[in-house]
């Protein structure tokens, strides 16, 4: 997966979570963000953003950012 769309859309589906609003709750990102990062408007996501994914997930922030390294820690 080497975009943010796609991490994004695996972390979605992964999760089980079908709404953008319920995924920026786990990161505390705005529903607009969440489109914006699926629509590839925005092209990287905030290290803020994947930290609080990481807290509350199993996705290593690396991943979540740049695509490298383990996908989960």
């Amino acid at each position: 997966m080497k975009t943010t769309a796609e991490r994004v859309e695996h972390m979605m589906k992964t999760l089980h979570i079908e709404g953008q609003t319920e995924f920026g709750l786990l990161c505390g990102a705005s529903r607009s963000v969440v489109n914006q990062w699926l629509s590839g408007r925005i092209k990287n996501i905030d290290p803020r953003y994947a930290f609080k994914l990481e807290d509350s997930s199993a996705f290593s922030a690396r991943w979540i950012m740049l695509g490298e390294g383990k996908i989960k820690k």
